[in-house]
């Protein structure tokens, strides 16, 4: 008898466990419950209390596209790989023209430039502070608006890049300015401004890119050169005269598949051509065709624009 009871808060134990395994089990499943969510009446708060503007503490970047219902037929994206961080100072070139970019708004670059004049002890002839241009008997430097919250440095005489102020202003800048680099980046992610942006349906989907075509295609040919050097997806060609980017992209969907679907699905990565034109507003337009077979399908090209899209922040 005394070694039949001494199983029983063994059998007992068990049957706690079971019963939290159930369906019908303590925790609710919540999950979707935010679909049902609706908006409160703002809270009242007593008479003299001190009022802060909070609407910007913890801001929600814009949606690319409109909200789905419950019962609408959904699959959620895969996460789009990490991103590499931006120097502060970076090259950039198209052609025979070359340039630095920098990851603060020109209204900060700018001072500096003419700080770096002042040091450099610089004959300056012409300083414009609408145009953000310092003439020299030696050259040009002017900075001009970049892509996103960024600034464009060109330093030229007679249209032609000058490497050794290039070299100058880099060194410079990079000194002063990795402090500034972080509240840039986080200025940038509370404005919850895009630099691109999806747009169009099946058939004609397009990126709207916020700068002039050289400098989204100088861009793009930047961040394809950095992060397009895997199996999945490669830079093959590029044409800095016609705007374009030859590539070969696999879909995220595509590239971890299971046991089965690897044995009966194409894994060969989809090439396509990448074509940068000018827009209106003074914007740039990224379309993506497919090249060849096995082709981008409608799914595949908006995984693509998405990618870029990231790239491009």
């Amino acid at each position: 008898m005394k070694a039949a009871t001494n199983w029983m808060p063994l059998v007992a134990a068990i049957a706690l466990t079971m019963a939290g395994c159930s369906s019908g089990g303590y925790y609710d499943d919540r999950s979707e419950a935010y679909t049902q969510a609706k908006s409160a009446e703002p809270l009242a708060l007593p008479a003299g209390s001190e009022l802060y503007e909070t609407r910007e503490a913890m801001p929600v970047p814009r949606a690319n596209r409109p909200y789905r219902k419950l019962d609408d037929e959904f699959t959620a994206p895969r996460p789009q790989p990490s991103v590499a961080e931006r120097d502060y100072v970076e090259r950039r070139s198209m052609g025979d023209a070359r340039w630095l970019t920098v990851n603060d708004p020109p209204e900060v670059v700018w001072p500096r430039i003419v700080e770096f004049g002042e040091r450099q002890r610089l004959s300056v002839t012409d300083r414009d502070e609408v145009a953000r241009r310092l003439t020299t008997p030696d050259g040009v430097i002017v900075v001009n608006d970049g892509l996103g919250a960024t600034s464009e440095v060109r330093c030229e005489l007679n249209a032609s890049a000058l490497d050794g102020c290039l070299n100058a202003l880099a060194g410079y800048l990079d000194a002063r300015g990795q402090t500034a680099m972080a509240s840039n980046l986080s200025s940038r992610n509370a404005a919850g401004t895009a630099v691109a942006r999806l747009v169009g349906g099946e058939g004609n989907r397009a990126l709207l890119i916020d700068s002039d075509a050289e400098q989204a295609w100088a861009e793009l040919s930047h961040l394809l050169e950095r992060d397009f050097d895997q199996p999945e997806q490669q830079l093959l060609d590029q044409d800095a005269a016609g705007g374009d980017f030859e590539i070969a992209y696999l879909p995220l969907a595509e590239r971890h598949p299971g046991m089965i679907n690897r044995l009966f699905s194409d894994q060969t990565p989809r090439r396509a051509r990448l074509n940068v034109v000018p827009a209106e507003n003074g914007q740039a337009r990224l379309t993506v065709t497919s090249v060849g077979e096995p082709a981008l399908d409608d799914d595949g090209v908006r995984d693509l624009l998405g990618r870029l899209s990231s790239l491009l922040r």
